[in-house]
């Protein structure tokens, strides 16, 4: 998919049950399969927040 491209709600399910790790962030959709292993607080404080809004996770 390339950027800046509109998604819709079940094109964003569906990579959900592909395996994606899918979080919102700003109105836009971040991919975030190949941060999990480098997220300093762990993979669990970003797959809590699969297929949600995470803008306030991410800016707090």
């Amino acid at each position: 998919m390339g950027r800046d491209q509109v998604l819709t709600e079940e094109v964003v399910d569906a990579m959900i049950a592909n395996g994606d790790t899918i979080v919102i962030f700003q109105d836009y959709v971040l991919r975030l399969n190949s941060w999990l292993a480098l997220h300093p607080g762990g993979s669990l404080a970003i797959l809590h927040m699969v297929g949600r809004d995470a803008t306030n996770e991410i800016t707090a």
